[in-house]
């Protein structure tokens, strides 16, 4: 039994190399070469880049007399890449997964199930520490002397950091399961700590620079830090070295940790796997049912649905927050911009209300719900067909929860620009009108882009939302916009005011948005009505 529970768990782990997604089946012999070769290249581009990070850090540290410190900060780095690409995963399989209540209800020892589970967060977490350790003891040999002991106890890391990962995710799992058990919408926990990983990417990736300075220019001192608050990895490094005694200490310490772990989800893995008190906590409470029309109606119902996917909301409208950290950071920069703006415009007024027309459009791209929106009716489409409301009403739903979405947050970014710009009173002008008028024709093209593509017979939301064509052309299609007008104007800046210019791309701007929008009221809720799933 335990064998045929790891090979199901293992044709789960590695379900998207064969699968399609879209259908739900099975992959061609073919289908399963290319995507593999694309996610060979995929990886082999992160190993690389984990390649040359490591070459930059190791002959100076191991110059200095710190080759264990090289080891412990990419021992740490692949512990940390490890632990972002299985946590989900550990949360998902081992509290989530589909089958929970079937396998508990077969006669099978419950440590034989949680065996199981484990192994799929297992080889994830080995998966992605394998990029980031392998390149690093390559670089680390062709560094050193090499010895038996080296080698063995090098070789050896992996295997057993890939235990330490295990048990974070593990207790980073069990943490999220608990919280999940007792929120009333999991959902909501399901952005936030995506958001989290998301900003604390981003300031990692800004301040490595930073960091990677300060280790080679003092590795002692941080060295000495790393020491005191990463004892098991001092030793790892210490054991890269050939020290026995430092991969005693560390092997005893990671299995130690893992021994713990495992003993505690034992004693408490059906209880967080059965239990749903989110769900469980509502009641029922009187209230008086208030009339809608029928576009407040529909238009409640597309928000029911954005906020109800954090795939929706994370993927198609993170251009909010995107925007509105945008904001914020034009006041705290606003030096810098105005004189890179100066530079760029020589002074001239209206090219500056140019550039921060385009840069404030630019902003607004990143969100793009109509794009997914018709998709993602999926087999229930007939539910919004034999609605009594029209094709038009439908499609009108959408556009307005795309404008809401976008325009607001956008209207925070265009008083800091003109806070910082100081145009004159038509440039003042020029920022909010060209802004909306592209809003306006970003969420039509991107519904248009959607009614021509739709994609109906997906098993997963992710993708109409992720892999579409839709939602790529909307996505990269508002950059071409903004990227054709402002070479239209390098061509013809000589022969054109910069006011003129813009007076020109502000008519172009409203005549294709009457011409989007009059095809989707006329053609496209025609088609609307006659898609089927």
């Amino acid at each position: 039994m335990t064998g045929a529970l790891l090979k199901k768990q293992m044709l789960e782990v590695f379900a998207w190399i064969y699968q399609d997604r879209k259908t739900g089946k099975n992959r061609s012999r073919r289908g399963i070469i290319t995507y593999g070769l694309l996610y060979t290249v995929i990886f082999g581009f992160l190993a690389v880049m984990f390649y040359v990070l490591a070459d930059t850090m190791c002959a100076p540290l191991i110059n200095a007399g710190f080759s264990w410190l090289y080891m412990a900060l990419m021992g740490l780095l692949a512990v940390t890449v490890g632990m972002f690409g299985s946590v989900f995963n550990t949360f998902a399989t081992l509290y989530q997964a589909k089958d929970n209540d079937l396998l508990f209800s077969m006669p099978i020892p419950v440590r034989t199930i949680l065996i199981a589970r484990l192994s799929g967060v297992y080889v994830i977490g080995l998966m992605y520490e394998l990029f980031v350790i392998v390149p690093a003891i390559i670089v680390y040999f062709l560094n050193i002397r090499l010895t038996f002991l080296t080698v063995l106890f090098t070789v050896l890391i992996p295997v057993i950091l890939s235990f330490l990962i295990l048990a974070i995710s593990c207790i980073l799992g069990y943490v999220i399961a608990w919280i999940s058990s007792h929120l009333k919408n999991q959902k909501i926990l399901t952005v936030i700590v995506s958001l989290a990983f998301i900003v604390g990417y981003y300031c990692l990736c800004g301040s490595a620079g930073n960091v990677l300075q300060v280790i080679l220019q003092n590795p002692g001192n941080f060295g000495r830090k790393v020491r005191g608050v990463l004892y098991p990895l001092y030793h790892m490094g210490l054991a890269a070295g050939g020290n026995v005694g430092s991969m005693l200490i560390f092997g005893a310490i990671v299995l130690g940790l893992f021994c713990v772990v495992y003993l505690v989800l034992a004693h408490s893995f059906i209880k967080l796997a059965t239990t749903n008190k989110g769900s469980a906590k509502k009641k029922y409470v009187e209230k008086t049912a208030r009339m809608h029309s029928g576009d407040r109606a529909l238009l409640t119902k597309e928000f029911a649905r954005f906020l109800g996917s954090p795939a929706y909301m994370l993927n198609c409208g993170l251009g909010i927050l995107f925007m509105l950290a945008a904001a914020v950071l034009l006041f705290i920069k606003q030096d810098t911009i105005i004189k890179t703006l100066q530079m760029m415009s020589a002074g001239k007024d209206g090219i500056v209300v140019a550039i921060a027309v385009a840069g404030t459009c630019m902003t607004t791209t990143m969100n793009d719900m109509t794009a997914p929106s018709v998709s993602l009716e999926g087999k229930n489409i007939w539910l919004a067909q034999v609605l009594p409301v029209s094709g038009w009403s439908v499609l009108k739903a959408k556009l307005h929860m795309h404008l809401l979405l976008t325009l607001i947050p956008a209207a925070a970014v265009i008083a800091s620009v003109e806070w910082i710009v100081r145009p004159s009173l038509i440039g003042a002008l020029f920022i909010p009108v060209m802004t909306v008028l592209f809003v306006i024709l970003m969420a039509a093209l991107g519904l248009l882009c959607n009614l021509k593509m739709p994609n109906l017979t997906w098993t997963s939301e992710i993708v109409p939302i992720k892999q579409s064509a839709s939602v790529a052309i909307a996505l990269f299609g508002g950059w071409g916009i903004i990227t054709v007008f402002g070479v239209g104007y390098y061509l013809l800046a000589r022969v054109i005011a910069p006011y003129a210019y813009l007076a020109v791309v502000t008519l172009i701007l409203v005549f294709a948005d009457i011409a989007v929008i009059h095809w989707l009221k006329k053609r496209g809720s025609r088609i609307f009505d006659q898609l089927t799933s």
